[in-house]
């Protein structure tokens, strides 16, 4: 075994993992408190895969916008942070290294979030699906689009959280940009039909991303960023194209 590819060390950026063997980015819904700070039992839970090369964390959302699933824990606020601290810490005593997900549901939230007020999205589409709420699985409504304001807001909301997750001890961030969530959403022409400078032309599609990325970037630096990407764009709570 000592010979196998997977166990071999591998250095990305200023790190030095101890093989190959990534832990990916699954939701448990577990911050099951009104503030959605991790618990003590994610600390363990975590903990329990300290021996991967690198821990991605399940996605914490950037905002209370962008929050589309029940108990899912939060990056955003200070009881947030030191939540997280308990999880970082209880890692990186077991000798590994672990990301934080930096995510926005977009249109995959629902009203029952936000106190009624309308998800938001790239357009006024509906994918038609489902959204867990606390209520169980509710049928997704129709967002409302965007202002280039907000888009800049939610950039914000990013590099907000993104020094926030270093504050917290975590040796770096993934921007979640798949899956049918809100980069996604800008990417594909089923959910984004925009008129502006965030519509039409790939470049246009991409731009929210790349602006965030930049900002992420900037505040943390590039060597503790990480992206996640489809490799098709089918499939994903009604993203077709």
């Amino acid at each position: 075994m000592a010979n196998e590819a997977l166990l071999n060390p591998l250095r990305i950026g200023r790190y030095e993992l101890p093989n190959r063997i990534f832990m990916a980015p699954m939701t448990r819904s577990r911050a099951n408190n009104a503030e959605t700070v991790p618990t003590p039992l994610i600390a363990e839970y975590y903990a329990q895969w300290a021996a991967a090369g690198l821990i991605v964390s399940e996605g914490s959302q950037v905002s209370k916008q962008g929050v589309g699933y029940t108990n899912t824990p939060g990056i955003h606020s200070q009881a947030q942070v030191e939540g997280w601290k308990q999880v970082t810490r209880a890692v990186h005593d077991r000798n590994g290294h672990i990301f934080c997900q930096l995510w926005h549901c977009g249109r995959m939230s629902h009203p029952d979030f936000h106190g009624g007020q309308l998800s938001v999205a790239p357009s006024a589409i509906n994918p038609g699906d489902k959204s867990f709420t606390p209520d169980g699985f509710n049928d997704t409504v129709t967002p409302r689009a965007l202002t280039v304001s907000e888009i800049h807001d939610i950039t914000i909301d990013f590099k907000k959280a993104a020094e926030n997750a270093i504050a917290a001890g975590f040796d770096g961030v993934e921007i979640h940009s798949a899956n049918g969530y809100l980069f996604h959403q800008f990417f594909t022409n089923c959910s984004n039909i925009r008129k502006d400078e965030y519509g039409g032309s790939h470049e246009n599609k991409t731009r929210f991303f790349f602006e965030t990325l930049d900002a992420v970037g900037g505040a943390i630096g590039f060597e503790s960023v990480g992206i996640r990407l489809n490799p098709s764009a089918h499939g994903f709570f009604g993203i077709t194209d």
